[in-house]
């Protein structure tokens, strides 16, 4: 199949014929998808290199694992969440190692304003853990949509647009993600 086919051929089909023994397809879906992988990893991470590394592992995962898509939603959707998960796996890893490491070291006397400040960013911490402890309670399906709405601003249109659902259906959706993470999030408080 010539590469000018294979490009108007849908993610879906492509990974499908990938899972059948056919890695052409692969090669236009990374370049469908790079860019876009690369810089939701970019957001999490705020640094090049690592957002270099999460996107060459997320691929890999992707494309390692036969039949790892389900085919219960569009392949840009699946794969919207694998990127999120991941991500957010290893910045809650990262920023782990990191604070045992400055566990480690002894801490100077401070002053009063700099004990606020460094309060105030503890219990920023915190309630970013917990929120992400209560996002890794809810679905995949509602954590997408989360992320679509909060951290990528796509209005409720663009959400619609994305996953083929109506705008109903999306507001009601993203109300009861909402309420899941409150549950889970003043669970984990």
């Amino acid at each position: 199949m010539k590469r000018a086919d294979q490009i108007k051929i849908s993610d879906e089909v492509l990974i499908q014929q990938y899972y059948q023994g056919d890695s052409n397809g692969i090669e236009v879906l990374y370049n469908r998808y790079y860019l876009k992988v690369f810089n939701k990893c970019l957001s999490f991470t705020h640094n090049m290199d690592d957002a270099f590394d999460l996107t060459q592992d997320i691929f890999v995962k992707v494309f390692s694992k036969k039949n790892a898509f389900k085919g219960n939603s569009l392949f840009s959707t699946w794969l919207y969440a694998v990127v999120f998960n991941h991500c957010a796996s290893s910045v809650k890893v990262k920023s782990r190692s990191k604070q045992e490491f400055f566990d480690l070291l002894s801490v100077p006397v401070a002053e009063d304003d700099d004990m606020d400040r460094i309060e105030e960013r503890r219990l920023k911490e915190d309630q970013e853990l917990y929120l992400y402890r209560a996002l890794d309670e809810i679905p995949e399906q509602d954590k997408v949509l989360l992320e679509l709405k909060y951290q990528n601003n796509y209005s409720v249109k663009d959400i619609q647009s994305e996953l083929q659902i109506s705008e109903s259906a999306v507001k009601m959706r993203l109300m009861r993600a909402r309420q899941k993470v409150g549950k889970y999030y003043h669970k984990a408080i």
